[in-house]
């Protein structure tokens, strides 16, 4: 417990002090200009973007766990990545969330922590995968020595998830790659969302590549919900594309801004289980632990049940 406290403390110091430097160094107008991405509009695009990512994100999850016989109803899993994805964005380090969904697949399943440990791994890993071969080949145009070591990223990843991905079949694997990419491009389209209001003048197919490397640079486990290095990061491949690290800043800040109006509907349900539980303990039902998703319960009467077919 000590060890995680620091290193949450650590990732909060890294953020912060990179931000101060990004303060420094570009001063407070970037920060402050990243505020015009929020517009009704697209906080609506925002919103319809992010069901578009979590429901990719949930059906892989779904699929990667059918691997390890754990079969997850579309609501329970698409209710608990919501939530994942919240907490993700707000705490440090950007895996808390998903280490409450896999306490809370192992308590649903009454799997071991193995089985629970390497669904969710795996999950996250192949959308990881796609992210940093999408960075490897955006970088390609501007240093190939840098494309080659987050290609070589990619590939280390890769084996890390395969432990996970080798229980699929073919076809359900393909189906996994394919979320993956679905789920990817969900958050480019955020990203060009930030820029057409903060940088209209961005070429459109220089938008795809750095907005490629931004979501790369969310995958540095030194953040405060994503801030930090995803705007260091971005700011590099802005100025390695011809244009301010300013610019990139300010669609960073545009681009954070949105993501975190994206996964505002787990926050919602974070909300109803603290009231469900709150008015459960006041009925007297001893502290009993309230799922996410209204059918989970049933996967504790018969955890053997198939379900729904994946």
């Amino acid at each position: 417990m000590r060890r995680r406290r620091w290193l949450a403390l650590l990732q909060v110091l890294c953020a912060v002090a990179l931000m101060y430097y990004l303060v420094t160094v570009f001063g407070t107008g970037p920060f402050t200009a990243g505020l015009g991405a929020l517009t009704l509009p697209s906080v609506t695009a925002a919103l319809a973007l992010g069901l578009i990512g979590t429901a990719a994100q949930a059906q892989r999850w779904r699929l990667v766990s059918s691997g390890f016989q754990m079969h997850l109803p579309r609501g329970g899993a698409l209710a608990q990545c919501y939530e994942a994805s919240f907490l993700n964005a707000v705490l440090p380090g950007g895996l808390a969330g998903d280490a409450i969904r896999t306490a809370r697949q192992r308590s649903a399943h009454r799997s071991n922590w193995l089985s629970s440990i390497g669904s969710v791994l795996g999950e996250r890993l192949a959308g990881t995968v796609i992210v940093l071969l999408a960075a490897a080949a955006a970088l390609l145009t501007a240093d190939w020595r840098l494309a080659a070591v987050v290609a070589a990223g990619a590939v280390l990843v890769l084996l890390a998830a395969r432990p996970s991905l080798r229980r699929l079949p073919s076809r359900t694997l393909a189906a996994v790659w394919a979320l993956s990419v679905l789920g990817w491009a969900s958050f480019v389209a955020l990203f060009a969302v930030s820029a057409a209001l903060t940088a209209p003048h961005l070429a459109v197919a220089d938008v795809v590549g750095l907005a490629a490397i931004c979501l790369a640079g969310m995958s540095i486990p030194l953040s405060l919900g994503g801030w930090g290095p995803r705007e260091g990061v971005t700011a590099l491949a802005f100025m390695m594309f011809g244009y301010s690290g300013a610019l990139g800043v300010e669609v960073s800040v545009g681009y954070g801004l949105l993501a975190l109006v994206s996964v505002l509907p787990g926050a919602v349900l974070l909300l109803v289980l603290a009231i469900r539980g709150f008015l459960g303990d006041r009925g007297g039902n001893g502290g009993r632990e309230v799922e996410l998703g209204a059918d989970v319960p049933a996967e504790l009467e018969t955890p053997d049940r198939r379900g729904e077919g994946v």
